[in-house]
């Protein structure tokens, strides 16, 4: 009686750890931000309009490795950003689970995304600025 109860344990374990398996399928798609909060020099203005720009924000990672980003935000910050990512493309280091926006010939340099699964939540954390954002796919 105690084996099958263990195997059955084993089973559900290796399934809850499979599903939450990031990879460049579960990148692929369209992301909106249901949170985002700094994890450092949270009272600067300018990271308060960072913060309040990305959670406006809408980002593609589409399947081609192109990357958009568009933003309801009318800072001038965050539409220089909306400019600066034009014509970028993504690529995901499986190892470090990190998404490197930019373009090619200059290492994909504009922004990093460090992704993680916590209590079955999907958090970018852009490197840079130390902005923790909540996600959902759409």
């Amino acid at each position: 009686m105690k084996t099958p109860f263990l195997l059955l344990a084993f089973l559900l374990a290796m399934t809850t750890t499979q599903s939450q398996t990031i990879d460049e399928t579960l990148i692929t798609g369209q992301w909106k931000v249901k949170k985002a909060i700094a994890l450092k020099d949270a009272d600067k203005p300018e990271t308060k309009e960072l913060v309040a720009g990305f959670q406006k924000a809408t980002y593609h990672f589409n399947a081609d490795h192109s990357f958009a980003f568009e933003t309801k935000s009318n800072s001038k910050m965050m539409q220089q950003l909306e400019k600066l990512f034009q014509k970028n493309q993504w690529i995901f280091d499986k190892k470090k689970k990190q998404i490197k926006v930019g373009l090619k010939k200059e290492g994909y340099s504009n922004i990093t995304f460090i992704i993680s699964v916590k209590d079955k939540k999907i958090i970018f954390l852009i490197d840079d600025a130390q902005i923790e954002m909540v996600m959902k796919k759409q």
